[in-house]
Order: structure tokens, then C-alpha cells, then sequence
């Protein structure tokens, strides 16, 4: 199992972003790879479950989702959810208020089963695919938070 920890600050109110990132029905637009939600039960709170694709090298990866937990800790919010398919990993998702923004982290532990690992022919290439991917979606979620005059975060 590898470890994928990265963060991001985000120039818009926590309650604005945290109501935004953890919609599911939202979550294709910024989270790269995924497609839109099928089979969703929910929204978004502890208890959602919903089935996705997940993108990577050409190959369109089955997925399930499933909302673990999602609260308030003081003036933190909070999101951990499981992903099981083709990809397991754990997710943990913090949002801390930072003056009037937000520091948004990402703590993800994850594993692929040896017949994709095969595919993908070395695992050093699927490590580092990981952490670009991880990048470039803190990134569009703060490109669509930061442009609330292009985008409705409501």
C-alpha cells in the first residue's frame, strides 16, 4: 500500500468549499479521472455510496465509493470515504480554516491488485501517475473554487 499526502490552499470561505468538494455529483468535474457518478445513494454525508469509472492510462477502471464518515471538528470539517474496485484506497480529506480560506489536504492510502499492476508493467509508473493526478486535483478544485464568477458553488 502506498501513501499520497498533499495539500493546497484555497482562496474562498471553508463552508463554500467543503459543501462544493465532497458533492458527489460534482466530484468528476475537478477529481482527475473519474466520471460521473452511477447508482448514487446519497449526498455526499457519511453513508453515500455511489459506483464511478476511474481513468488511468486509457483504461476505464470500475469503482465503488462509499462515504465513511464526514463532520465538523471545531472549525475543521472532515470527509474519509473508501474506494474499492480495480483502485482500494482510503481517503481523508481536512479542511481548515487559514484567514478567509481555506488549507485543503488529502491523505490518501491506496494498493492495485497485481493484474493491473501487470498491465501497467511497473509500479514506480503508477506511483508517480498517483501523485501528478493528485496534484492536478487539488489544483482544479481550487481553480473552480477560487472562479465563483464562472462557476456556482451553490
Amino acid at each position: 500500500m502506498w501513501n499520497i499526502k498533499k495539500s493546497i490552499f484555497i482562496d474562498r470561505p471553508i463552508d463554500e468549499v467543503y459543501r462544493y468538494a465532497i458533492d458527489p455529483t460534482r466530484w468528476f468535474q475537478w477529481y482527475v479521472g473519474l466520471s460521473e457518478p452511477e447508482n448514487l445513494v446519497g449526498t455526499g454525508e457519511s453513508g453515500t455510496t455511489l459506483d464511478m469509472k476511474y481513468t488511468m492510462l486509457g483504461m476505464h477502471l470500475p469503482i465503488t465509493v462509499k462515504v465513511v464518515e464526514t463532520g465538523q471538528d471545531g472549525k475543521n470539517y472532515f470527509w474519509n470515504g473508501t474506494i474499492k474496485g480495480a483502485i482500494s484506497s482510503d481517503q481523508r480529506w481536512t479542511y481548515v480554516p487559514e484567514g478567509k480560506g481555506v488549507d485543503v489536504t488529502i491523505d490518501m492510502n491506496y494498493e492495485m491488485p497485481g493484474k493491473l499492476l501487470g498491465k501497467v508493467a511497473n509500479n514506480l509508473i503508477v506511483k508517480k501517475l498517483m501523485d501528478n493526478s493528485m496534484d492536478q486535483t487539488l489544483n482544479n478544485l481550487k481553480a473552480v473554487c477560487e472562479t465563483s464568477e464562472n462557476y456556482s458553488m451553490n
